[in-house]
Parts: structure tokens; sequence; C-alpha cells
């Protein structure tokens, strides 16, 4: 349907959704013939809908019912260069868009192209697959060029047996817009797993679909491990059918790892290590090993070294430097940003993270925090991470963010974000107590 509209190679798609299944048939489609498939968050707001799209400008755009309206008025009255807006998940007719099965049936009608269509020919070293949106830590998103030889090394680690255990279904629960729910979803179709699909994060349904699905192999971000470490909803299911559960994208403390291995009576919880500039996990933990408070170790095909910041000089085991890449799962760079591209590897083609790091003698990493979310008291540098690991073993803590604010003596100090648990009487003077 694409090819016979005129949509093929280096054609820049996007596709703004909630989880669901439909939201892989423009993915895969795209991947297919060469075009450039673009996610976007569909929580965005106008303004940051604006700045995503205006990275690649993409002709075509994919989504739900849910956020029609917001990109048929960009398009009516900001951004041109949209050719197209397909809903995905309805068949109600709305004036100036199409549905997916009008736009599939009515391009395929008489259309010989059903029959002789093949996977489109091009250097998967060059031909980028996905610009997806950087964290923006740092400032405003940028386009993460990831080409296809970036992905078939990553998926290449799906049939790897030290990081993949049997399950005959995968739980996707984590945003298929984002980096990590879409490589494991990918991982799932690669396994050919069942995927059940949680479009709204509900905690019942969560946990139900665990249980009635035998989820065997989990992977979270931190706030689900969280979740299941002190939600008192837990007990009321059987999730004794969880062999393994991996956290990624974000520090897990201990307290929070120790209780939910004891709840689902688990040998450990896998950590990993990746950002999308380079194609996510790039360290991770080997099913068995038990080093707590590691991520793992370098996946296989790509370097890791660890990099004084100041100095450019690499450290050895036990020093926190900044962690560098290098290998065929980098980003190509950023879209139309040559700039940011070049400020992002070292001379001699080392990804810089930002991330700051170390390994120890057996080679295992330990990632410590964001090199600019450290704060700088007076002569320390203090993480995050570590305080939040601090604040969420308060048993009346549910959540917890901590930032840096400037202060005329000490340069910054912390500022803590506290979300309570919904029972429980938490006052300020009790918090500071709690980490002094």
């Amino acid at each position: 349907s694409l090819l016979k509209n005129g949509y093929g190679r280096n054609t820049v798609i996007s596709i703004c959704s909630e989880n669901n299944l439909q939201f892989f048939i423009p993915v895969l489609s795209g991947l297919y013939i060469g075009a450039i498939v673009a996610p976007i968050n569909q929580n965005y707001t106008e303004s940051e809908s604006i700045h995503s799209l205006n990275i690649c400008k993409p002709k075509v755009i994919f989504c739900s019912k849910a956020v029609c309206r917001k990109f048929l008025n960009l398009r009516n009255n900001k951004l041109n260069y949209i050719e197209k807006i397909i809903v995905i998940d309805s068949d109600e007719e709305i004036s100036g868009v199409e549905t997916l099965d009008n736009f599939i049936f009515k391009s395929l009608k008489g259309c010989p192209l059903l029959y002789r269509f093949r996977v489109a020919e091009f250097d998967a070293d060059e031909q980028i697959a996905f610009v997806m949106c950087s964290s923006g830590t740092t400032g405003l998103p940028k386009g993460v060029m990831q080409t296809h030889t970036n992905l078939m090394v990553r998926y290449m680690h799906t049939t790897d047996p030290r990081y993949t255990i049997k399950s005959d279904s995968f739980l996707g629960i984590l945003p298929f817009f984002h980096g990590y729910g879409l490589t494991t979803n990918f991982f799932a179709l690669a396994l050919g797993q069942k995927i059940v699909v949680i479009k709204k994060f509900e905690e019942k349904l969560f946990l139900k679909s665990i249980q009635d699905h035998k989820i065997a192999a989990l992977w979270f971000a931190p706030p689900l491990v969280v979740l299941l470490a002190k939600s008192p909803l837990v007990e009321k299911y059987d999730l004794s059918c969880v062999k393994e559960l991996t956290s990624g994208a974000a520090p897990l403390s201990k307290d929070t790892e120790e209780t939910v291995k004891k709840r689902l009576n688990i040998p450990v919880i896998r950590q990993g290590y990746g950002l999308t500039e380079a194609t996510l996990g790039v360290i991770m933990m080997a099913i068995g090993d038990t080093k707590h408070g590691s991520s793992g170790k370098v996946v296989t095909y790509m370097s890791c070294k660890v990099r004084d910041p100041d100095t450019g000089k690499s450290l050895g085991p036990g020093l926190v430097g900044e962690l560098c890449f290098k290998g065929p799962m980098v980003m190509k760079g950023y879209y139309g940003n040559e700039e940011a591209t070049r400020n992002s590897f070292t001379s001699d083609g080392w990804l810089l993270t930002g991330d700051l790091g170390y390994y120890d003698e057996d080679q295992y990493f330990y990632v410590v925090d964001r090199l600019k979310e450290l704060i700088k008291y007076k002569a320390f540098q203090v993480a995050p991470a570590e305080l939040e690991a601090v604040l969420l073993s308060n048993p009346k803590i549910k959540d917890v963010g901590v930032v840096g604010v400037p202060n005329e003596e000490a340069g910054e100090l912390p500022l803590a974000f506290v979300v309570k648990n919904p029972d429980a009487n938490l006052t300020e003077k009790e918090v500071i107590d709690f980490v002094a």
C-alpha cells in the first residue's frame, strides 16, 4: 500500500499510538520497503510533537484515534509536509483522515504488487531503519538514526541462550514508541511468542495478565519493579510462573531487588544497561549471574571503555569515568544534526554516552549516574540515584525523584520529590530524618 501510494525507500513515516497490535503493521511495512520509521510519544504536548516531527518531517503518520485530531490540526495549520494521516485502530470516518483498512484494501485492489512484492534491497550498514527520539536529558530530544545493521546485530542476541529463557508469552506493557519497549517486543516476535498487549496500565490488569498468561520472563523498567516490591495486591495473584525478571532504563536499588526476589521466589533480578544511541542493551547480565549492582558484561560484537571526562584517558578497573562504546550497534548519528553527531564521538570513533560507570577485575560493569545529573555539593559529587535508592527503602514511600538545586554556599543541594503510599502518613520531617 505504501509503495502503491508512492512511498518507498527513505520515505519517513511516523507511528504514534498507545500500545496495540496494529502498531507493528506500519513499523514492519516500513522496514520491509526501506522506509524510515519514526515512532512518536503519544503523550507529547503539541509543542513537543512539533519538535519531534520537525526532526525528520514524515510524509505519512499512522496514529490511534485518540491522537489523530492533534495531527490533523498540526497538518492543517503548521506542518504541511504531512501528506497522509492514517488511523490504525478505528473504522470511524473522520474528514481528512484515512483508516488503515481503507488504506490497505483500496491500494491493493487489483494491484499486481501484492503478488510480486519483495523486501527492498539496500546496504544495511547505511540504510536508516528507525529515527528514535533520544532521552532528552541534556536538552530537547534529538533523532537517533539506527540502521538495519544496528537492528540485526541487536536481535542476534535474542537467540543467545545466555540472555533468553523459554517463554510462550510476552507482556507488552512498556511503551511501544520507546526503544526499550520496541526492542523487547521485537524480541518476542523473533522468538514466536504470543504478545499480551496492555494498552493502558492498570495495576490489577497488570498482575492478572502475568498470572493468566503465565508470563515466565518479564522485561520492566524500575517503576514496575518497585510496584512489585511495594503493592499489597501482589499477594492476591499467583505469580509463580515468573522465572526471570530483567530491569533496565534506570538503576534499581538493592532493597527493591531483594524484596521482589523474595516475593516472586526468583534467584536474581537481571539488570542491563543501554541507550538509544547504541540500539539499547549493550551491557547485559547473563542468566545465572548474581553480582548485585552490576549491569553485567558487554554484549557480543561490542566494545566498551571507561574514559576520564576531563583528560580523555582510559581508566582501569574500579575507577569511575564516562562509558564509551564502539561496534555495530552504535548509531549512524543524529538525523539532520551533524554538529550533535560530531560532539557525541571522540576523535577515534568512540560513542560518548554521558553516563558514569566503572568495571571490576572480572569485566562486570557498574553504572553510577548521568555525568550531567550529578549534584555538585561543595567538593563532592552526589549521584541522585543513590539518594533515591535510600528513600525508596522507606516503606511509606511509593516513588521518588531527586534533582540538584542551586545553593550559594554549597553549590548545589539535593531536592527530593516524594510520592507517599496512599495509606501512609508521612511528613517532610520524617523524610529528612530518614536520610540524615
